[in-house]
């Protein structure tokens, strides 16, 4: 029973996407997964947000192409790397269109050097107020 509850408790743990400063990243819960596909599909227009941008004070960094090692709550709802990248490949050019942006600003250059990601390996990003970047990833 102990067993199971650590594993609970570090599985919970890992399916948080936290804003970091390594390039560890986070697992894609259910709400992550909505949120990644509203970002994929939204890329090419994101770009252009992306030229705004004056600082990065965080980066969060979601690999999609991870897969479960072990179940969450919940889960089955949660779409495979497949269907991200299948995504990903009908919205190439708003892909490829976002990540011209990211390499040519050179503030946020930066902050995916940082954090050990290449421009084309991201397909959606969101972006906040502040100029946090939660980078949606395909590797």
């Amino acid at each position: 029973m102990r067993h199971h509850l650590m594993v609970s408790l570090l599985a919970a743990t890992l399916a948080v996407p936290l804003a970091i400063t390594s390039p560890i990243q986070a697992q894609v819960t259910q709400i992550d997964s909505i949120s990644a596909q509203a970002a994929i599909l939204s890329a090419g227009s994101r770009a252009a947000e992306v030229s705004h941008i004056r600082q990065v004070p965080s980066v969060g960094v979601i690999n999609l192409a991870f897969g479960h090692e072990f179940p969450l709550m919940g889960d089955h709802d949660i779409p495979s790397p497949q269907e991200f990248k299948l995504s990903a490949e009908r919205n190439a050019a708003g892909g490829h269109k976002l990540q011209k942006a990211l390499q040519a600003n050179p503030v946020t250059r930066r902050a995916l050097q940082n954090h050990g990601v290449r421009a084309g390996s991201v397909v959606g990003v969101d972006i906040s107020s502040n100029g946090s970047l939660r980078l949606y990833i395909l590797r």
